[in-house]
């Protein structure tokens, strides 16, 4: 298949943060041949959504009828898949495209892994098999286009020759929280750092609760740091610009894509103590300490190197190797 543009799907119920991890594996399968990629929602609903999804009969007539007629031929090359609901369209591309569609799952789908041509989920799932392609956290990847025009959207740095410690701050999960009193210790030590040579670059998550933005934002004010909550209040996202400029930074440990965008770009990361957590998370923030890529932040910045993380990029190599034809 080398020169033949290859048709990618991505298929996802449509959340930001699912949709995301199919394109980063797409994206990245762009930068070694040929693509054109299609962004595929599906949100079925009825009485199969609360099945588990080998028993589902009929997955299409459980779609709404505009999604449903998106599923026909011609069918893709390669279907890359994420999220709980895509798992029973997923197991039966391969009947529908009688066998010439790739189908690759991202995160686990606690399934057979063997019923895909490949799985790719998150190390700390514990998921192996000969067609699995673990990866540290979520898939990611940016293209240097992306990168490029995210740069072109925002101000030049305002300090560019003090260090550029961005910040990006999560909040209140099913495992974490984000109190108002975690919240103002952490302000403290930002304040500790706000005197040294750094430039602050604070970015909030649609996780991180009013009143710890509203003290966030207070302290940027204050200390002159950047800060981005939002686009009707603080213009363009600086999100991906942010993180190509940044030398360092501070993560709260509750967001597995938080910390995978940082190790992209091969950023020293130090992660924040929030309240709570889980062992699932424990055992990703080792996986990232055992490669080099996060310590805890002790209230001190410090600086090393290690290879940026792309594991977008393994899965694509994977799924390169399986369309080309002996």
């Amino acid at each position: 298949m080398e020169g033949h543009e290859v048709s990618v799907w991505c298929v996802s119920d449509g959340r930001a943060g699912i949709e995301r991890q199919t394109l980063a594996v797409a994206h990245a399968l762009s930068e070694r041949v040929p693509t054109r990629i299609k962004i595929l929602r599906l949100q079925p609903r009825g009485f199969q959504v609360n099945l588990p999804p080998s028993l589902w009969l009929m997955p299409k007539a459980a779609l709404p009828v505009e999604q449903a007629a998106r599923l026909q031929a011609p069918w893709p090359d390669v279907w890359i898949a994420n999220g709980r609901r895509s798992i029973p369209y997923s197991l039966r591309m391969k009947k529908w495209s009688r066998g010439q569609s790739l189908v690759v799952q991202v995160q686990d789908p606690r399934v057979n892994p063997k019923r895909f041509d490949l799985v790719a989920p998150p190390q700390h799932d514990a998921l192996r098999g000969d067609n699995v392609i673990t990866t540290l956290g979520a898939p990611v990847w940016y293209t240097q286009k992306q990168i490029e025009t995210a740069l072109g959207q925002i101000p030049e740095l305002r300090h560019p020759s003090k260090k550029r410690v961005m910040v990006i701050l999560g909040g209140t999960s099913k495992r974490h929280q984000l109190s108002l009193a975690r919240a103002h210790a952490i302000v403290a030590e930002l304040q500790r750092l706000a005197h040294q040579d750094v430039h602050l670059m604070i970015t909030t998550s649609r996780r991180t609760p009013k009143h710890a933005e509203d003290l966030f934002r207070a302290f940027a004010f204050t200390s002159g740091a950047d800060f981005f909550a939002n686009e009707a209040r603080d213009g363009p996202n600086p999100y991906l610009a942010w993180l190509a400029q940044a030398q360092v930074a501070l993560v709260t440990e509750d967001s597995t894509n938080m910390m995978t965008d940082v190790a992209f770009f091969g950023i020293p990361m130090h992660l924040i103590k929030l309240e709570g957590g889980d062992p699932k998370f424990d055992r990703l923030h080792a996986a990232f300490i055992e490669r080099g890529a996060a310590r805890w932040f002790n209230g001190n910045l410090t600086h090393w190197s290690y290879e940026p993380i792309r594991d977008a990029m393994a899965i694509a190599e994977a799924i390169q190797a399986r369309l080309i034809t002996p």
